[in-house]
């Protein structure tokens, strides 16, 4: 489920579509919670799809720590990639914004944390943009991405969130906006190589 202040806009000729702001997000918002409408794909469903299939997968989906692929319902799978992303994943199945996101700014995640299985080439255009997306960024970069996460945390009783009816442990994300040390880390997100029914992608594009 992805906020509501949002919406799909051209990004560039070189980007294509992207999802952007619609009015200011604030610091600490839940932008994207993971919901039932959300499929998650085991590996078996995967072999029994058959492999027309991996090309939308790669291009609309990301591998969870099951091997699972999972497809978001709504626009949440038009996000793009930034190597200087303003929202970032807990260690639960949300996401946050890791700074205020002006309206009309691109709303962005970095692919790094989504368990590729190979590199690709960045086209983000953020001066800390690494320009190349690797599989290995995931364990260099996830204290990193805690951190940030972390930092955002305790603004999160203080703003609004249009998404907290759909959060399902809200008494224990409330509880680390306090303690924000709580926050599990993203390593928890991590895919035990071997899990996955198909290669995980080097994609331009998520669903967060």
């Amino acid at each position: 489920m992805l906020h509501p202040d949002a919406e799909l806009r051209w990004a560039s000729e070189e980007i294509g579509l992207g999802v952007f702001a619609t009015r200011e997000i604030p610091q600490g918002t839940i932008v994207w919670v993971l919901d039932e409408l959300d499929r998650r794909l085991k590996p078996e469903q995967m072999a029994h799809l058959g492999r027309r299939y991996e090309p939308l997968l790669e291009r609309y989906g990301y591998l969870n720590a099951a091997g699972e692929w999972v497809l978001c319902w709504d626009l949440a799978r038009w996000i793009n990639h930034s190597c200087d992303a303003n929202t970032l994943s807990s260690g639960w199945e949300l996401d946050v914004a890791i700074r205020d996101i002006a309206a009309g700014e691109e709303i962005t995640n970095d692919y790094g944390s989504l368990n590729l299985g190979r590199s690709f080439a960045c086209r983000c255009g953020a001066a800390a943009c690494r320009r190349r997306v690797r599989p290995a960024d995931f364990e260099r970069l996830a204290t990193l991405w805690d951190a940030r996460v972390r930092n955002a945390f305790p603004q999160l009783m203080r703003v609004p969130q249009p998404l907290w009816s759909w959060v399902p442990n809200k008494r224990t994300v409330a509880a680390a906006s306090r303690r924000p040390e709580r926050v599990p880390s993203i390593s928890s997100h991590r895919l035990v190589r071997g899990r996955e029914g198909v290669r995980p992608a080097a994609s331009a594009r998520r669903s967060p």
